[in-house]
């Protein structure tokens, strides 16, 4: 694991997309888990760890394979509660298709990702405290579900935005199901002045 900042760590085994680790002292929260098949080494990545408290929640930015890939797999290894914006949760249970036309051509080419048993669902319009300190924030636009997690400042963006030379920037626009939304995302994790932004591709920054 690299530590980027006091109990803040990247996930160095999680494959497509960046995953990260918050330390809360009594508690781990992974935040995204990477492609399918990859949890069997984010688990051996947790237990090698010295001095990590047990996962006990593992939250979800959104539902594309390349974050929720291996959240149902990582759950059994570890037992912990998954976190998942509501409309988000129901594409991945499969009971309502993306919202994007790139995202439903993916579907019919990729296998479905697994669903995580008991998912709890984020709600669309109010910020949930997962564990004390540590919020998951509704953040749409890449998906209608998505969220941020912001803990001690620090943001978890999955693909909200990504940073490149201290700005936030957008992710492809073939990626993003609504644009006003997304920009409207933009600007609240702008708003939020986060000391460190943890974006789901690129390397962690500081803003500008």
């Amino acid at each position: 694991m690299q530590l980027l900042t006091d109990g803040v760590y990247r996930l160095q085994k999680a494959t497509g997309a960046n995953a990260y680790l918050v330390d809360t002292g009594d508690a781990a929260v992974v935040i995204d888990t990477g492609t399918p098949g990859g949890a069997a080494k984010l688990a051996t990545e947790l237990r090698e760890a010295r001095g990590l408290p047990p996962v006990t929640d593992i939250v979800l930015t959104h539902y594309d394979p390349d974050h929720a890939g291996s959240a149902a797999a990582l759950q059994r290894e570890t037992g912990a509660r998954v976190w998942i914006g509501r409309a988000d949760a129901a594409v991945l249970r499969g009971e309502t298709p993306p919202s994007t036309g790139f995202r439903r051509f993916l579907g019919r080419v990729y296998p479905k990702t697994e669903a995580p048993a008991d998912l709890h669902e984020l709600p669309d319009a109010a910020e949930t405290e997962i564990l004390p300190g540590l919020v998951a924030i509704p953040a749409p636009g890449h998906t209608d579900g998505h969220v941020v997690v912001e803990w001690r400042g620090v943001i978890f963006a999955g693909d909200a935005v990504r940073v490149s030379k201290g700005r936030l920037v957008q992710m492809p626009r073939l990626l993003i199901s609504d644009k006003a939304q997304a920009l409207a995302t933009t600007e609240l994790i702008a708003s939020r002045r986060p000391r460190l932004v943890c974006p789901g591709h690129g390397a962690p920054d500081r803003l500008a």
